[in-house]
């Protein structure tokens, strides 16, 4: 081996995935460091992430101690094809067997802070030049040489906080609007985030590029929520998909956003994250007693091994989903309102989409 190599896990990227792959490969007892940014602190965002049941217990397992206040668990995810009728959902999701939330929503910000944190308290170090490490796990988009399938929506995701009186905020809501997936999410019994997809030339744009005008359509249309302000900037970002080849190379591992970018339709796109560095975690901790080289191919190949193929197929799912919700006619609007419907008469299919959602893919 190469002298110049120190056994050490160097992580490229000092943001949400890095931070949280740091966390979870010391909490193994492994030496890492992360490569930052001087003075780094992202610019602030009103946006929200949906972790998943599965994807909180491991967060839990990395002992983030404040993970339970910064976050609200969802009950029930309640469906709506082509209409605002909040009291008549088209379909409803829920835990009915174990009873445990279906999700929890944490606003982005805040779980930043939350990893950081933890950064500091394990005494975890930064640096601002990468070392010639036995591995690195990069987790932003530098030198990647490997392939991407990629394509663009035509759309772009704007995200605000609403404030309302107060109710039982536990329930997200999907509203499959013909302008656009318009996503409810609770972050408070006051406070709730949504996700609004609409393409390059939707009208709608200049009703959400005006606070007054959106203000005046969501009190209009989505009555469950009383006396509604918009609380926060608006933001917004290209919707595109991507999905990386190979995510190994020798002695580096990609992983999070470069990897994979996933339309927001499900809410699935930080899971994915966090599952890939479950995997990670688990292979690293197998290995740990045999005294494996850390950057040994062998363990990239594993780890590759276990994330690859389910994750195309589960972002390939996603994509289909938003394909097939973006057809409007009215005709293909009645067959996904009847589809939902039945989903009811079909129990055990309902526990496995939960299951798919939760866990994504394991075979």
């Amino acid at each position: 081996m190469d002298k110049k190599i120190i056994q050490k896990i160097g992580i490229i990227g000092d943001g949400l995935t890095g931070n949280l792959v740091a966390i979870a490969l010391f909490r193994l007892g492994y030496p890492v460091e992360i490569v930052g940014q001087k003075d780094f602190k992202p610019n602030p965002s009103v946006a929200s992430i949906s972790i998943s049941n599965d994807s909180f217990k491991f967060l839990q397992k990395l002992k983030l101690k404040s993970l339970e206040k910064i976050s609200n668990p969802i009950n029930t995810i309640k469906l709506y094809e082509n209409h605002k009728d909040y009291l008549n959902p088209d379909s409803i999701f829920y835990n009915k067997t174990n009873k445990l939330p279906l999700s929890f929503i944490v606003l982005k910000d805040k779980l930043f802070d939350e990893l950081s944190r933890e950064i500091k308290n394990l005494d975890i170090k930064k640096v601002y030049t990468p070392k010639k490490y036995a591995l690195t796990i990069n987790t932003v988009n530098h030198n990647i040489k490997n392939k991407h399938l990629n394509w663009d929506y035509e759309e772009d995701a704007f995200t605000f906080i609403i404030k309302h009186e107060k109710i039982l905020n536990n329930c997200s809501r999907q509203f499959f609007l013909n302008v656009g997936p318009l996503a409810f999410l609770p972050i408070s019994q006051n406070y709730t985030s949504l996700v609004w997809s609409l393409s390059k030339n939707s009208q709608m744009r200049k009703i959400v590029n005006s606070k007054i005008s959106l203000e005046k359509y969501l009190n209009n249309n989505f009555s469950i929520y009383k006396n509604i302000k918009v609380n926060s900037k608006i933001e917004n970002f290209p919707l595109k998909f991507n999905f990386l080849t190979c995510g190994i190379e020798p002695r580096k591992i990609n992983i999070g956003d470069v990897t994979h970018r996933i339309h927001p339709i499900a809410g699935q796109g930080w899971n994915m994250t966090v599952r890939d560095i479950k995997q990670l975690y688990d292979v690293y901790h197998d290995k740990k007693k045999y005294g494996y080289d850390l950057g040994d191919f062998s363990l990239l190949e594993e780890y590759e091994k276990k994330t690859k193929i389910n994750n195309f197929i589960f972002a390939s799912s996603i994509d289909l989903i938003r394909r097939i919700f973006k057809l409007n006619n009215n005709q293909i609007s009645n067959f996904r309102k009847k589809g939902f419907r039945k989903l009811d008469k079909f129990p055990d299919l309902k526990n496995e989409i939960i299951k798919f959602a939760d866990q994504g893919l394991s075979f």
